[in-house]
């Protein structure tokens, strides 16, 4: 069950990376959010569905008083290889979060060692932070302060503006909170790829949108702009926290916000085009993931002696019900009829099935009246039913047709 779930949700994320790649580039600003969104996405998803997994929409009956029989149910023992997977998943799931979350203790405790150094200070009439290597940052959760090196202080009026500025956009725009979050989210769900990527380009995304605010304020110094992000990006600044946000980026990322710098055209019909894509397959995704829809009859009051009650399910008139005459055959049915692929994934379901039975007690029709939400499940409720065997309904001591709805569960533990 954790394995399939894993897989699912490993794949739910790609799909909101790919949603993410494809609305950033449609975006002039608040690229962060795309990120924040998909990240949370990622998360929510695969959440709701492990906690509503086995259960489903309410049968509803398309008529007043059907028959209903009891559930045939039969729980098969999970053998599959991704059942035997699944403490050794758990395991290495606490395990990698440990790691992260002494990883990240360690990092604050270098933090506040090198902070002991640090000495209050003012730049431009604005309370910093000058240390002797470390920033230019904003550190602090609960209250941020901007951390400045000495070299700062004589880089001249214009350079110092342009450098206060991009910190000041990210304390008004809480980006040292929001990062930190998203490094939660990363420490309780290490093992998915997508959120590492969705993290990675949050972070350049909080750094594009600060670098477009601060050029909007002074728009005349796009270059000079590019030379500071050159010079802090190679001076080794970088805090080693979880509560940062800083003009210093890792060098890999350092080459794009260059190029945004210098980009004024994004590619809008390539990213048109990916988002579109991207719809699209959304919307198959979700029409395979709903359960069928199964359309409904009148109530008895609308439905007077019908003209062929086997056309569709319908009320009819009996006082004794039909019941099994080979349970157990029907129970090997199941255990034989269950997709092996579903089952070795720890998937089941119900599908309600509705039976048309004569007079003599044979059965002439079978339907889904509700899916398990799972097509192959649905095929195999369809096959078993199939070789089911009842005794006639009667009324009035004669035997009389009727629809009667019976559940066919699979289950798997």
């Amino acid at each position: 069950m954790i394995a399939a779930w894993m897989l699912w949700s490993i794949g739910a994320g790609m799909l909101f990376l790919v949603a993410g790649l494809a609305a950033e580039k449609l975006m002039g600003g608040g690229r962060r959010w795309v990120w924040a969104a998909a990240g949370t996405g990622t998360v929510l998803l695969p959440a709701v569905r492990f906690l509503s997994r086995g259960s489903g929409p309410e049968a509803v009956a398309p008529m007043g008083a059907p028959i209903e029989l009891e559930p045939l149910t039969v729980t098969l023992a999970g053998n599959s290889v991704l059942h035997s997977l699944d403490d050794a998943l758990l395991a290495g799931w606490v395990a990698l979060s440990s790691v992260l979350v002494v990883g990240a203790l360690m990092a604050t405790v270098r933090f506040l060692w090198r902070r002991r150094d640090w000495e209050d200070g003012a730049l431009l009439g604005r309370r910093v932070l000058w240390s002797g290597d470390s920033g230019p940052a904003v550190v602090g959760l609960v209250t941020s302060s901007i951390v400045l090196p000495t070299w700062v202080a004589g880089a001249g009026r214009v350079r110092q503006e342009l450098i206060l500025g991009h910190e000041e956009e990210h304390l008004r725009a809480y980006d040292v909170q929001l990062r930190f979050l998203a490094a939660l989210v990363l420490f309780a769900f290490p093992w998915n790829p997508a959120l590492w990527m969705q993290h990675r380009r949050l972070g350049l995304a909080v750094e594009l949108d600060c670098d477009r605010r601060v050029l909007e304020r002074w728009p005349g110094r796009r270059r000079l702009y590019g030379d500071l992000l050159l010079k802090v990006g190679s001076g080794g600044g970088t805090l080693p926290s979880m509560g940062v946000a800083a003009l210093a980026e890792q060098s890999s990322l350092l080459e794009r916000r260059i190029r945004a710098l210098l980009s004024r055209a994004p590619e809008v019909r390539l990213a048109q085009a990916g988002f579109l894509g991207f719809c699209a397959i959304l919307v198959v995704g979700v029409a395979l993931m709903l359960p069928g829809i199964v359309s409904q009859g009148a109530g008895p009051e609308a439905v007077e002696e019908p003209a062929d009650v086997s056309a569709e399910p319908t009320w009819t008139p009996w006082d004794e019900k039909p019941d099994y005459s080979n349970m157990e055959e029907l129970a090997e049915a199941v255990a034989r009829e269950y997709p092996p692929l579903l089952k070795d994934a720890g998937i089941g379901g119900t599908a309600i099935v509705w039976f048309f039975i004569d007079e003599s007690g044979e059965v002439r029709k079978t339907q889904i009246r509700e899916s398990s939400g799972h097509q192959a499940l649905d095929d195999a409720a369809l096959r078993v039913a199939g070789e089911a065997e009842f005794t006639p309904a009667r009324y009035k001591g004669e035997a009389v047709p009727v629809w009667i709805s019976m559940p066919v569960t699979f289950s798997s533990r």
